[in-house]
């Protein structure tokens, strides 16, 4: 009797009224994406720092003075900054990526029926049907079939690995080959690049601890030379 329930869910998925019910009971798969700043926001943020206005200040009078080796110091400033905007942007990229399934589509079975539904509109225990070329938007368990995957994505391991029934399917993963049915087993922040993407902001908090320590010693050497440069330039003149 299992097993002709089990033949039957193959078939036909989820019912309307059980996916009317997920719905209601908040078992929905939701947008987790992170949004991240421009890469124009995070060059001005960097850029236009009172920080680098009173070096850039004190650049300009040693130049009026004519003391030009002294404005070395700028070159600090002016790699400091080249860092800060590097690294943000390195970050976004790494963020943004993970934000791409939001818009993936995905063919699942429903009342019977293969339908197209977006991320969103996926809730817990839905019948996806994935093929080559399909992206994993949500982490599932193969039910029927088998395919081979690339995870590559979210664990950076470039190697196909074969996927057959009972095995998982890990979200932000491809099918390269084959064709399978996969129950929807996580949605929204339960899912694996979900994890993966709050990660990414305790990962970037411990980055910028890192470079507030060194802004903090760049800012003393630079603030220590102050008075070091000034009385050179008092020489000079």
């Amino acid at each position: 009797m299992e097993e002709v329930i089990k033949k039957e869910k193959l078939n036909t998925g989820l019912t309307n009224e059980e996916v009317e019910e997920r719905i209601n009971n908040g078992q929905v798969n939701y947008d987790t994406s992170i949004p991240t700043k421009s890469i124009k926001t995070i060059v001005r943020d960097n850029v236009f720092t009172l920080f680098n206005l009173i070096n850039i200040l004190l650049g300009i009078a040693v130049f009026l003075v004519g003391s030009y080796k002294n404005l070395l110091f700028l070159i600090i400033i002016f790699c400091n900054t080249a860092i800060s905007i590097i690294q943000e942007i390195n970050s976004k990229r790494a963020v943004d990526k993970l934000s791409v399934l939001a818009q993936a589509k995905v063919n699942c079975i429903r009342d019977g029926k293969i339908n197209q539904i977006g991320i969103n509109e996926i809730v817990l225990d839905d019948l996806l049907v994935l093929e080559a070329g399909n992206q994993i938007v949500t982490d599932s368990v193969i039910l029927e079939g088998e395919v081979e995957v690339n995870e590559s994505f979210i664990t950076g391991e470039s190697d196909i690995i074969y996927k057959k029934q009972g095995d998982t399917l890990l979200s932000g993963s491809f099918v390269v080959s084959g064709r399978c049915k996969a129950e929807v087993i996580h949605i929204g922040d339960e899912n694996y690049t979900s994890k993966i993407s709050s990660g990414a902001k305790y990962v970037k908090k411990i980055n910028s601890e890192i470079m507030n320590s060194l802004n903090k010693i760049i800012k003393f050497i630079s603030i220590a030379i102050v008075p070091v440069r000034n009385i050179t330039i008092f020489k000079s003149v």
